[in-house]
């Protein structure tokens, strides 16, 4: 899947949050699959990755910390579709 940019509201919608660090690394359940979002401001954030194997939660916010700096530079500058 293609990283996007969307509202916060958008993918937090009905689903439950199962995961959220100070770095800014949301991770939504939607059924049976996990859903992982990079906070870009306090409306945005950029969708980029997700799993059905639970195990692999830490693993992947792990990598998203290392990743976190060139997201948000990379879409620092993107708005989601209204």
């Amino acid at each position: 899947m293609k990283p996007h940019v969307m509202r916060k509201s958008e993918f937090l919608a009905d689903k439950g949050i199962t995961s959220y660090n100070n770095s800014g690394i949301f991770v939504v359940r939607d059924g049976n699959k996990y859903q992982f979002a990079v906070e870009l401001d306090v409306d945005t954030v950029v969708f980029v990755d997700e799993t059905e194997d639970k195990e692999k939660i830490p693993m992947m916010i792990n990598n998203l910390l290392y990743e976190i700096g060139e997201i948000r530079e990379r879409f620092d500058q993107c708005f989601p579709e209204l």
